[in-house]
C-alpha cells in the first residue's frame, strides 16, 4: 500500500499534511450497476480528498 510506504520511508518527513487515502467502502462488492458506482471511489472522490488536503474550498 501506498500509504504505508509512505510513512514508513523518510518522505515522511517531508510531508506538509496528512496522508489521507481514498479507498472503496466497506462491503462486498455489489452485482448492480449503480451499487457499484457507489462502492468504489469515483472522480469526484478523488478530487474532493485533494482540495481537503490542500485546503481548497
Amino acid at each position: 500500500e501506498v500509504c504505508a510506504r509512505i510513512i514508513e520511508s523518510p518522505a515522511f518527513n517531508y510531508l506538509d499534511a496528512p496522508v489521507m487515502r481514498v479507498t472503496g467502502a466497506d462491503v462486498p462488492t455489489p452485482y448492480a450497476k449503480t451499487l457499484e458506482d457507489n462502492t468504489f471511489p469515483q472522480v469526484f472522490n478523488i478530487v474532493n480528498t485533494v482540495k481537503q488536503s490542500l485546503k481548497v474550498p
